[in-house]
């Protein structure tokens, strides 16, 4: 079993945007072969703080879950919401 968690924190006033785009990768990261549960839950003491947790069934399987869909078209930056990579989240959505 190979586990990967993260704590994230959004800008005060995008807790429902933060809590959509969460809601919408665990969503698709469930259906990733080998991915035993992925959820996120809202901390009980601060309403903008996350925890995000996915739990895979062996390291193949979470090796091949943070390999990129498709190629990086040149010049953009692709945006990867994975626990283990995850660094700090903002929230700027504007």
């Amino acid at each position: 079993m190979i586990a990967s968690v993260a704590t994230l924190t959004a800008r005060k006033g995008h807790e429902a945007k933060v809590a959509d785009i969460l809601s919408d990768y665990v969503t698709k990261e469930k259906k990733v072969k080998g991915c035993v549960r992925c959820y996120f839950k809202r901390a009980l003491n601060n309403d903008d703080t996350f925890l995000l947790y996915s739990e895979y069934d062996t390291l193949e399987h979470f090796d091949a879950a943070n390999k990129p869909d498709k190629p990086q078209e040149p010049g953009k930056v692709r945006f990867i919401l994975k626990p283990h990579v995850v660094k700090a989240f903002f929230g700027n959505f504007d």
